[in-house]
């Protein structure tokens, strides 16, 4: 119930005052102030779903009463405008119909029943309407259809991109670790080209073999990290430790063959967590590195 509406009751009452001065009606003036009451009327009560219904009833009382005191059965018509605020509802359309029968009776009564032409005019205007409602909806329903799948292809193409991204990172640590253990770079350089890979905010590593540790420079060598590690690879989250490090993801990697424990990695980030597959690559590599680093001694038998 907006401008359409308002600009629709308007029109309304103009045709019904119009029908009055155009020929000899004894009820002229009295068709003239109610059609003023019409339209003080309609602007006077709220605007809401139920007062549209409330107010039909008016519009189908002064339209009836127009046609009963003027004998012009052609301002039947005058309900088919009215139905474009009844057709998104199935029960709506049948409120509108049951009530539209009153003005139509209504010119039948005043025409003796000789008169039956507006009659499908009347079904040819609201079955129009109907259909241009219908046309505008199914259309209106292929572009939001349209538009749901543009947004899930979007997300799609984020998320594929996401894991493509993540794709690269686990290669270009996968690289940076080859890279390593063919030109036998020291652990103390190396943490930091990993650290920028892996885009986190920290890097260290303890070397438990030679009793050291190497950190990049955000963040510093604590021993005392070395008590919250338990298992080979742990993710701490709302943990003493993320506390301490003032990061609330913070990754350790155990360095560790069957024989040897080699040392361990810990990885700070304050933005997002480090995902287990890139962790997987990390361990893995880092074991065969300090493998090639420290191979198996033989032990010599003397012969006797």
């Amino acid at each position: 119930m907006g401008i359409y509406s308002s600009i629709l009751r308007v029109f309304i009452a103009i045709s019904v005052v119009l029908s009055v001065y155009t020929g000899d009606i004894e009820y002229s003036t009295a068709l003239t102030i109610l059609a003023g009451v019409y339209i003080f009327a309609y602007f006077l009560i709220p605007k809401n779903q139920s007062s549209k219904r409330f107010f039909f009833i008016f519009d189908i009382f002064f339209i009836s009463t127009a046609i009963y005191l003027t004998g012009y059965t052609y301002l039947s018509l005058l309900i088919i405008p009215i139905f474009t605020e009844f057709v998104k509802d199935s029960r709506e359309i049948i409120y509108f119909s049951i009530l539209s029968l009153i003005p139509v009776f209504v010119s039948l009564y005043v025409s003796n029943f000789t008169e039956f032409s507006f009659i499908p005019i009347i079904f040819a205007g609201t079955a129009g309407i109907f259909g241009l409602y219908k046309s505008f909806s199914d259309r209106e329903n292929y572009f939001r259809e349209l538009k749901n799948e543009m947004e899930n292809l979007y997300i799609k193409n984020i998320s594929y991109q996401e894991m493509i991204n993540q794709q690269n990172k686990i290669l270009k640590v996968y690289s940076s670790l080859k890279e390593m253990r063919e030109k036998n770079f020291p652990l103390k350089i190396w943490i930091y080209d990993i650290n920028e890979v892996l885009e986190a905010d920290g890097l260290m590593f303890f070397d438990l073999k030679n009793n050291r540790c190497y950190s990049t420079e955000k963040i510093n060598c604590d021993k005392e990290i070395l008590k919250y590690i338990d298992k080979p690879v742990l993710f701490f989250k709302n943990h003493e430790l993320n506390k301490k490090l003032n990061a609330p993801y913070v990754v350790a990697v155990t360095i560790e063959d069957k024989t040897d424990v080699y040392g361990v990695v810990i990885i700070v980030s304050k933005l997002k967590d480090i995902d287990m597959e890139t962790v997987k690559v990390l361990k893995d590599n880092l074991v065969l590195y300090m493998i090639e680093k420290n191979p198996p001694q033989k032990i010599s038998k003397d012969k006797d």
